[in-house]
Order: C-alpha cells, then sequence, then structure tokens
C-alpha cells in the first residue's frame, strides 16, 4: 500500500516558503488549469503548496479547487520528485474532478 498521508512536513505553510519557492524557481509548467512552479530545496522529501486566488470564486469553489489538488497530490506522489518544492497554482474555477488534474500534472511533470 503506497503513503497516501499528506503531512505538514510536506507542505509549504509560510508566507516566505512561498516566496522563496517563486524566486529560486527551476522551472515553470503552464497547464489549461494548473501554473506547476518547481524549485530545489534541502530537504530529502517534496513540499506541496496550493495557491487559489479570489479570480477563482468563492470561498466554496477556492475550497473544492484545494480539496481536488491536495487528492491528485496525495494521489499522485511518484510525479513529484524528492528535494524540490512545488506551488499549484489554480487558474480555473473549471477544474472538474480528481483524474482530469491527476492527468494534468503527471503530463507536465512527466514519470518520476
Amino acid at each position: 500500500m503506497s503513503d497516501e498521508r499528506f503531512p505538514k512536513a510536506e507542505r509549504l505553510r509560510k508566507r516566505r516558503e512561498f516566496k522563496s519557492a517563486d524566486a529560486h524557481k527551476t522551472a515553470r509548467v503552464v497547464t489549461p488549469n494548473l501554473i506547476i512552479l518547481r524549485a530545489p530545496n534541502t530537504l530529502d522529501h517534496v513540499r506541496i503548496g496550493i495557491t487559489v486566488s479570489k479570480k477563482i470564486g468563492k470561498s466554496v469553489e477556492r475550497n473544492r479547487v484545494k480539496r481536488v489538488l491536495r487528492e491528485a497530490y496525495r494521489k499522485n506522489k511518484g510525479v513529484f520528485k524528492p528535494g524540490n518544492d512545488y506551488v499549484l497554482i489554480a487558474r480555473s474555477p473549471r477544474i472538474v474532478g480528481i483524474s482530469t488534474i491527476a492527468q494534468e500534472i503527471i503530463k507536465a511533470l512527466g514519470p518520476a
């Protein structure tokens, strides 16, 4: 059974962590529904940050998008390379489901 948890150690939580990831990004991938930023970190595991702006919609819609992005990460941890921080920025409120977003992430980041 794969490890499908999302502990605090795997999250970008503070503003300075998001700003550092943006300042030191080594890759920026744009897909129809997401922008994915990748930046190296000094840890031996992946950290994920999720950003959904108010342009996406009201709080109910933004929270739904965040849930879908978290679940897509949890189900596809192998795609994300250890030793990197990733910031997932939602571009569209029409994120329909986990499978669609998961396929988009896999296609954008490629196999591990």
